[in-house]
């Protein structure tokens, strides 16, 4: 049981154990190349290991790895989960390993929709323009930012009888709300960062994806590890409970299980395959498709 946390003993076989790379990728995403010394996890990677459960409960021992980048991942976890999320990689990381975030910065976003600046905000928007539409003004696309589509997070109807809606990103943060969560649950040395100011000497190959090279809306910050502090619901920052949540999900390993695991794969693959598709012949397929 040695190199566990209290109540995980129980998770004992389905940990992994790394013994060569001693640094992390969590939430690398499907365009991910791989950097030698590193490991990447990710519910998108086809690749073993990959994240099917989910980031608050990542299958590694205690204190397995020097150094965590985490790039544009935490704006598609719940607020109700992200403190939890931060413990959990706190718990993985060695006594002074860095951990580098980055993320949609919530101050330079709604600076540019409190100040009209529609200039500003065309700099925060990818080249092909997804995800973010200003067909209605600037607070569209300041509201694209903090919730847009996607397939991490389902919005269901009182009753569970309704999927309305999938969600990609669902929150956001500026520097004072996450460097608060970070010291909270056992971060210190917390600094904001350019994105080309890191103490991780590889940062710059790990940005692989347009989102990890993007100076304009990232919110980047490296801090070091002090010591574990665990979770704990009454002493939750972003929210309060208790919550009436219904768990939905069916056991592990029953047929119903077994095909939700199944369509999570075969999506994750066409997704794989789709990201190799030049842009330029992914458009006219969609032009076809329209018709």
């Amino acid at each position: 049981m040695e190199g566990y946390h209290q109540g995980r003993e129980k998770d004992n076989k389905m940990k992994i154990k790394t013994t060569i790379c001693k640094k992390l990728n969590l939430g690398s995403g499907f365009t991910w190349k791989k950097v030698k010394g590193w490991e990447a996890l990710d519910h998108n990677l086809i690749t073993f290991p990959r994240l099917r459960d989910q980031a608050w409960e990542l299958p590694y021992y205690d204190e397995t790895f020097e150094i965590v980048f985490c790039s544009h991942m935490i704006e598609h976890i719940s607020h109700f989960k992200i403190e939890k999320v931060i413990c959990e990689i706190n718990r993985l990381m060695k006594k002074d390993g860095i951990l580098r975030l980055l993320t949609p910065d919530l101050k330079k976003i709604a600076t540019a929709y409190l100040n009209n600046d529609f200039k500003a905000m065309e700099l925060y928007i990818k080249e092909d323009g997804s995800g973010i539409k200003t067909t209605l003004g600037l607070g569209q696309a300041f509201m694209n930012f903090i919730t847009s589509a996607g397939f991490d997070n389902y919005l269901l109807s009182s009753d569970y009888s309704t999927v309305i809606a999938g969600y990609a990103h669902i929150y956001c943060y500026d520097y004072e709300m996450l460097s608060g969560l970070l010291n909270n649950y056992g971060f210190y040395k917390i600094r904001q960062c350019t994105i080309d100011d890191s103490e991780i000497d590889e940062h710059r190959e790990l940005r692989n994806c347009p989102f990890d090279q993007d100076a304009n809306h990232s919110l980047i910050i490296e801090c070091r590890k002090k010591e574990y502090i665990p979770f704990s619901y009454p002493k939750a920052l972003l929210h309060t409970g208790p919550y009436n949540v219904k768990n939905i999900i069916p056991q592990k390993y029953s047929l119903f299980w077994i095909a939700f695991k199944t369509i999570g794969y075969v999506y994750n693959i066409y997704k794989y395959f789709v990201s190799k598709i030049p842009i330029p012949l992914k458009n006219k397929l969609k032009k076809i498709l329209r018709k």
